[in-house]
């Protein structure tokens, strides 16, 4: 009855093992698959984010210096050759007056002639406006856009690029939010396509003609997928110019150099004269 007994009992917990083994092995699968479900929930939403922030993150402007239309306001701002009074003189800022009404209107004047054609290149640097203007200044940054001048013989057309097929993305600034991009333009003689960096100008910039707009900042939202871009506003009109060159005063400059000098002289002889008496 014993040896039965003890045998029923060993029965018992022989059967008994496997089962306390295997409901500690499901527990244990239990949280693994857990873990790696937590795991898995966790790159997904890593890559989610990366895929939005690729997507959504870095929004896009209109590369046009000729828009009469559209937000945050119209831009109408030519480019100019060297001047040839003065070819070492960088100039910016928009002229009063134009083929087409300057926007904004400014007060400038430019002795060179607009710029047309392929042989001059155009190429456009933004970044986040938090970012130091340094950043803009970097002759290693790469443009985030490149393009041509218009190949025309209108004189309402000539001065404007020719604007690229694919709206420029700035990196680093959220489109629809309430960051904000800074830009930078600049401009130069491609001397037959063999200049193809801002780089490379500044190499030899007493050989290269070139010139470049002031830093401005866009006050709008960048655009995402299904917006338009906004107007570079705040970019205006500059002329090339070549380092190393000489300036020939222009003609109302000349003229009052020269009544200047001779009022100095002529006060000087009435002097003389007086000392003499």
């Amino acid at each position: 009855m014993c040896s039965h007994e003890a045998a029923r009992k060993g029965g018992f917990f022989i059967a008994q093992k496997p089962f306390v083994w295997h409901a500690r092995k499901r527990s244990h699968s239990l949280k693994v698959r857990g873990s790696l479900d937590k795991v898995k929930l966790q790159s997904l939403t890593a890559a989610f984010f990366c895929v939005a922030v690729t997507a959504f993150g870095q929004g896009s402007v209109n590369f046009n210096n000729r828009v009469a239309s559209g937000l945050p306001g119209p831009v109408v701002a030519p480019i100019f050759d060297v001047d040839p009074n003065c070819p070492d003189y960088p100039k910016q800022g928009n002229p009063a007056t134009y083929a087409v009404d300057p926007v904004p209107v400014g007060t400038q004047t430019y002795g060179g002639a607009p710029l047309v054609g392929t042989g001059f290149t155009v190429a456009l640097w933004g970044v986040n406006a938090n970012l130091p203007d340094s950043v803009l200044a970097d002759p290693a940054a790469a443009p985030i856009s490149v393009a041509t001048f218009r190949v025309t013989t209108n004189p309402a057309l000539m001065g404007f690029i020719q604007p690229p097929a694919v709206a420029p993305i700035v990196p680093g600034v959220l489109s629809g939010s309430s960051d904000r991009a800074k830009f930078i333009v600049r401009a130069w003689d491609n001397r037959g396509g063999t200049i193809t960096s801002w780089a490379q100008v500044l190499q030899a910039p007493d050989l290269t003609v070139h010139g470049e707009s002031s830093i401005f900042v866009v006050d709008a939202p960048l655009a995402g997928p299904g917006m338009t871009p906004p107007n570079l506003v705040g970019w205006e009109s500059f002329q090339l110019y070549t380092a190393g060159g000489f300036c020939v005063p222009e003609p109302a400059a000349l003229v009052l150099t020269v009544a200047a000098g001779s009022a100095l002289l002529l006060l000087r002889r009435q002097r003389g004269s007086s000392k003499n008496r």
